[in-house]
């Protein structure tokens, strides 16, 4: 049955946690014209349409991040700046830790976000700066990496993002 709710945000009075939609959240996919009078498909939805429709959203679903963020690290990160798939989320409700130089870790309960697959980042520099993101350890958040054209870790700005 279709939730009243966003998948995105879940619900706290259901104790449903945030998650990707699936074929069920969005309306099933099984609509059916009717047989007597059927919709004009020049002008009207017709249930091939809708069942269409609801298929394509959920498999942009599968592949849409959930979070992107910019972060400003001159040694202590800050979100700077945040685009989220919820309605609800704030960079208030984001921890990040500063694990060490080049290294910064951003965590969220899955009580308000769906949990990372994986991460991608890439540093706000010119030059020759990388950046790296993966699931940490207890896969509530991510952890990325930036380091310099020698290698080394180092502390600079960058963008990631939570999938």
């Amino acid at each position: 049955m279709t939730p009243t709710y966003c998948s995105y945000d879940g619900s706290i009075t259901d104790g449903v946690n945030p998650f990707r939609p699936g074929i069920d959240t969005v309306g099933g996919a099984s609509f059916v014209d009717d047989a007597v009078y059927p919709p004009d498909p020049t002008t009207q939805l017709t249930a091939r349409v809708e069942n269409q429709n609801e298929m394509l959203l959920v498999a942009l679903a599968k592949v849409t991040p959930v979070a992107i963020f910019s972060v400003q690290n001159a040694g202590t990160p800050s979100i700077s700046g945040l685009r989220v798939a919820s309605s609800i989320l704030s960079s208030a409700d984001f921890t990040v830790v500063d694990l060490a130089v080049g290294k910064t870790e951003i965590k969220c309960p899955a009580t308000k976000m769906i949990q990372p697959l994986a991460g991608l980042a890439f540093t706000q520099l010119t030059g020759d700066f990388r950046a790296s993101a993966y699931v940490n350890g207890t896969s509530d958040g991510i952890i990325v990496e930036t380091r310099n054209s020698g290698g080394a870790l180092t502390d600079c700005n960058f963008v990631a993002i939570w999938l």
